[in-house]
Formats: C-alpha cells, structure tokens, sequence
C-alpha cells in the first residue's frame, strides 16, 4: 500500500489538518488542505478550507475557495453552490444567501438540494409564499423527498397556519422515513399545535430518545409543561440549556412559558 500512498498523499494530508484543526491551529490545518490535488479528497478539502476560513471570519476568502474550486461534474457544482450560501446564511448575510442560489438555479433549475436550501432560507426570511412554491416545486420534481414534505409541514405548524394540512404533509415525510427524529419532532408538534397532547408526547419522546438535541428537548418540555408534568419539563429544558444555550427555540420557549430552570 506504500506505492498508493507515495502516488496519492491525500488521506495523509486530511489527517495532518484534522489533527491540527484539533489543536485549533487553523494555519496549520490550511496549509495541509492547501496541498491537496484534485482527486477523490479535493472536493471536500474545499470544503474544509472555507468552513475553516469563515469561521476566522474571512469570508471572503472562503467564498473564493468555492467559487474557484476545480470540479466538473454537476453534483460536486452544486455542492459548492450549496456550501457558499450556507456560510452566508450562518453568517446571517441572507440576501448574499439569496443571490448565491439564484444564480446557482440559473444554471441547475430543476436541481432539488438548492431548491430546498432556497425553500429553507425563503423560511428563514419569513417570505412564506416563494418557501411554499419552492417546497411544492421540489415535491413535485421528487415526490419521495421527505425533507420537502417535512419543511413545508412544520413551517405551516410553527405558524399555527393550516394546521390539518401541516398534519398530513408531516405523515407523508413520517411514511417515506419512518425512524428520523427530525420528522417525528415535527409530528410531535403538529400533533401539540392541533391540541393532541398525547400523541405529540409520543412522538416527542420517541424522537429525543433517538437525538436528545436542544430544539426537541425544549419542544418535549413545552408539552410535558402544557400537560402539567413541570418537574419533568424542566428536567428536559435544563438538559437541553447544558447542551446548547444559545438555542432559539429554547429560549423562545421559555420566554413564553416563564419556565423557571
């Protein structure tokens, strides 16, 4: 296996930044991407490099990396499309966010993953109509995409908007991926939004014990509060401050209810 590795350098060069990201000595960690060829670990090297420059707060910089990346086919094209407004969308330049999709569905129009992230930041920016023609067009062009139905769905149910229809696109992304704990915290709330206590409890406790996160912790103790289970309910909140404080929808939560942890 020497030869392999004399003719391609790659994985060893992954490891050194790995190691040195660890370390948090993010020079290092560029340098090492830096050096990798185009091959089978170029497209994520990129990828590396620019989630570690923006995180130093060059964006700029990391926008390069991806705009000037060296790929050819379509997908690798679009990861990097989807990769540039992500950064941008973390970094809460939404409109940049926007502009780097339109231009990427200029070029890919019926592609389904920047349809989604466009249908997500649409979300994100309250822009409700172009999220629902997004996420319809998206099921339309992949009618077993379950995150399409799933957005749409839970969109509608955190707006307390259409809520017998939020139901019914949630069971059809809980048909098409029966053991995601994404889509059943999303059951679980459309099931709470409608008023139905014990079944939202159901899926709620299902999906955190598949992935105790911050966001369907506090969802599970908004529930368990609402029911009158509230030492429970604060067992859930506190778990789920100690592993995300700066949650949005904790604090949000929490706001609203006056849950004392």
């Amino acid at each position: 296996n020497q030869k392999n590795e004399e003719r391609d350098p790659s994985q060893a060069l992954l490891l050194l930044a790995q190691l040195a990201e660890e370390r948090q000595d993010t020079d290092a960690a560029l340098k090492w991407l830096d050096r990798i060829e185009p091959g089978e670990a170029y497209l994520g090297a990129q990828l590396k490099r620019a989630q570690l420059l923006a995180r130093r707060g060059d964006m700029a910089g990391a926008r390069k990396v991806l705009q000037q990346a060296a790929v050819d086919s379509e997908a690798d094209k679009v990861q990097l499309i989807v990769a540039e407004a992500q950064l941008l969308r973390d970094a809460n330049r939404t409109q940049e966010a926007f502009a780097v999709l339109d231009a990427g569905l200029k070029s890919h129009p019926d592609n389904t993953d920047i349809l989604y992230d466009y249908g997500m930041l649409a979300e994100k920016s309250n822009k409700l109509d172009l999220m629902e023609k997004t996420f319809r067009k998206v099921i339309a062009l992949a009618p077993k995409n379950q995150h399409a139905y799933n957005a749409l769905g839970y969109s509608l149910a955190e707006r307390k908007l259409r809520l017998p229809e939020a139901l019914t696109l949630i069971t059809k992304a809980n048909e098409l991926a029966p053991q995601d704990p994404y889509i059943m915290d999303s059951l679980g709330w459309v099931y709470y939004r409608l008023g139905n206590l014990k079944e939202a409890e159901i899926y709620l406790r299902r999906a955190y014990a598949l992935r105790p996160e911050a966001e369907i912790g506090a969802h599970l103790g908004e529930v368990l509060w609402i029911k009158g289970a509230k030492e429970e309910a604060q067992k859930y909140w506190r778990e789920a401050q100690s592993k995300d404080p700066k949650n949005d929808t904790l604090k949000s939560t929490l706001l609203r209810l006056q849950g004392r942890l």
